[in-house]
């Protein structure tokens, strides 16, 4: 397990954050699957876990499309993620999420389709286009293993 995903789950933990009220969404899941690491870790917790997160002097309250978010630098923690259409609470991500080491993320497929709708909505960034090769080539080679 690398040092990155250690910091990562060390630092959720820190702030009470487990499977049971946090999804690390978007490219967290690269990350757990030393497919390439990730900047900022985004999170969707639940709304009892966000009132008590939003005390917490570490974090400053921003906007991020249209949502309001708790930032430090490392975590954007949010109660939803809108994508595909739809915005997704923590319990509506429980059927899209695996447990890694303890960590709950959106599946890789789940980012996939994420990541393949925004690049047909012209939405797409280079670095979601390059994301979409990774994660093609992960899940071919772990179908041939």
């Amino acid at each position: 397990m690398s040092d990155n995903i250690m910091k990562i789950k060390s630092k959720l933990i820190e702030l009470g954050l487990d499977s049971d009220n946090a999804v690390v969404v978007s490219s967290g899941i690269l990350n757990a699957l030393n497919i390439r690491e990730s900047r900022d870790i985004d999170v969707v917790v639940t709304e009892e876990k966000y009132k008590e997160l939003s005390d917490n002097r570490r974090f400053v309250k921003k906007q991020n499309h249209g949502r309001e978010i708790l930032d430090d630098g490392l975590f954007e923690i949010g109660t939803s993620w809108t994508v595909l259409g739809k915005t997704w609470k923590f319990n509506d991500l429980l059927n899209h999420s695996t447990t890694i080491d303890g960590v709950r993320y959106n599946t890789i497929e789940f980012l996939l389709n994420t990541k393949r709708r925004w690049i047909a909505d012209g939405e797409g960034r280079e670095k979601d286009i390059d994301d979409v090769k990774l994660m093609e080539q992960y899940l071919s080679g772990s179908r041939n293993n």
